[in-house]
Parts: structure tokens; C-alpha cells; sequence
């Protein structure tokens, strides 16, 4: 195991074993010992064609970790995990070895389509719930119905159209969503790479929904229902980001494109 050392809250760098085997089935609950760090999987591509993202998104994430670093006074621990954009057999390696740790409470990522439509099957099999923050294939949601969600909004299929780019050039110029730039460049020094804004968002939401569905155990333990987490993320309503207000389609976990938000989020600030 090595690790990938970052200018805010650490996260662990996990290596994949060749030959990585896990039990998909899905377990009821998460259940984290008192004093041990609630698990995040976040599925970067740390190797493939878009690495060149992948310490600008683990910055944001851990950005979003230290604006809420504790989950019921529980810290917060992101396994960062390679899932190579466009190479399915290591995609699908990275996702069953994040389900093999019984730990990971849910996955941020993947990056790409090319090769989440494989992974998908594995998470959903573990009950594990993902959000993308970059993957756009409108086809992705039929692979995992029950845990899939994503932040991007998805592109239209038959034929295909990108929806995505002219509604990111919109988010990237809201004031909200320029005073984290600026935030992060502080921070960091250089400016954040497309998508970490919404890897940013992605981690916030996530954690807040683990805070609203966990619970204290009667030893002390921090338990998470993985249903209810899953199903708790699915309901997302306003959940205000600095990419505007975030709102999540019941059926497929899409983000809607809401131009009347997105509206309301132009005029704050200006």
C-alpha cells in the first residue's frame, strides 16, 4: 500500500491486486467501531488517459472532507482507488476491490463511462452507492437502477448530443462556483481542473446524507443501513453546492438540468 500525500486531509492510496476476488452480496449495514474512521471509496483514474485530473479531484474531495471532517464524531476516511478511464478490466478490478472491503460506506467516481458500465454490476450487487461526478453516457443508469447517481447532468442518446459542455460553461461562471476556484487556488496554488468543482459537491452530498441516515449503536458504533443510504442519496432535493442546487431524478439518479436554478444561482452574488 503506498499513499498519495495531499496538501489537506490525507487520503489512502490502495493498491489493486491482480487477481482481486470479493463477495458482491449485499450486507444490511455498515458498521464502523467507535474510534475508527468512516470509509469512502473514491475510483480516480490515477493511470489512464485523464490522470492528468486525478490530483486536482482528490484535492476537491479532500477539500469537501475538510469542510465537514467528522460524520456523528466519526473522521473521514477516502480510499483512493486507480480506475483507469476506458480500460473495463481494470475498472472492474477497482470495483471489486472496493467491494471487498466491507468498510467503504460508498464510492465516489468513477471518472468515465468507458468501462463504469462494467464496475456498476459490482456495486450494485454490494448495495454500494456511487456518484459520478463526470461519467455522462445516458445509458449508465440501467446498469445499477437501485445505487447509481451522478452530478454531471447526463447527455441525450438516439442520436447522441452533448448536453453536458454548454451546461458546465454555464455552472463554471456562477459566482458561487468561482469563489471555490478561487478558494481552491488559494489552497493549492494553481487553478482546480474541470470536474473538481462537482467532485467537490459529490463528496459534500455524500456525507451529509451519511449523517442524516447513520446512527449511534448501543456500544457506541456508528451504524449505516446501506438501503437506506442508497435510497437516501436518490431523494436528494436542493442540496445546494457551489455548482447551484443539485436535485436528483427518483428513477434514474440523474442530475436534473434546472435553468431556473441555475438562474437564481447567476443572480446571487452578482
Amino acid at each position: 500500500m503506498k499513499r498519495l500525500f495531499l496538501a489537506v486531509a490525507a487520503i489512502t492510496t490502495l493498491a489493486i491486486p491482480a487477481t482481486a476476488a470479493a463477495d458482491t452480496s449485499p450486507a444490511a449495514q455498515v458498521v464502523v467501531p467507535r474510534g475508527q474512521p468512516v470509509q469512502i471509496a473514491f475510483a480516480d483514474d490515477l493511470t489512464g488517459s485523464v490522470s492528468g485530473f486525478a490530483t486536482s479531484l482528490a484535492n476537491a474531495v479532500a477539500m469537501a472532507v475538510d469542510a465537514h471532517p467528522a460524520i456523528r464524531g466519526f473522521p473521514i476516511q477516502i480510499n483512493l482507488v486507480d480506475a483507469p478511464c476506458g480500460d473495463p478490466a481494470a475498472d472492474l478490478a477497482a470495483a471489486t476491490s472496493i467491494v471487498s472491503n466491507s468498510q467503504n460506506v460508498g464510492v465516489l467516481g468513477q471518472l468515465c463511462s468507458v468501462g463504469f458500465d462494467q464496475a456498476l454490476p459490482v456495486y450494485e450487487s454490494a448495495g454500494i452507492v456511487t456518484i459520478s461526478a463526470s461519467a455522462t453516457d445516458p445509458a449508465l443508469p440501467s446498469f445499477a437502477p437501485s445505487v447509481f447517481n451522478r452530478l454531471a447532468v447526463s447527455d441525450a442518446c438516439c442520436p447522441f448530443v452533448d448536453q453536458f459542455s454548454p451546461w458546465y460553461a454555464t455552472v463554471t461562471a456562477l459566482p458561487s462556483d468561482l469563489a471555490w476556484q478561487q478558494a481552491y487556488s488559494l489552497r493549492f496554488g494553481t487553478a482546480p481542473t474541470a470536474f473538481a468543482d462537482l467532485y467537490y459537491d459529490a463528496a459534500g452530498l455524500l456525507i451529509r446524507t451519511i449523517q442524516n441516515v447513520s446512527r449511534i449503536g448501543g456500544g457506541g458504533d456508528l451504524i449505516i443501513d446501506r438501503t437506506a443510504l442508497a435510497q437516501a442519496v436518490r431523494g436528494t432535493m436542493k442540496y445546494q453546492g457551489v455548482s447551484c442546487t443539485i436535485t436528483l431524478d427518483r428513477t434514474t439518479g440523474n442530475r436534473l438540468d434546472d435553468p431556473t436554478a441555475l438562474s437564481r444561482c447567476a443572480a446571487d452574488g452578482a
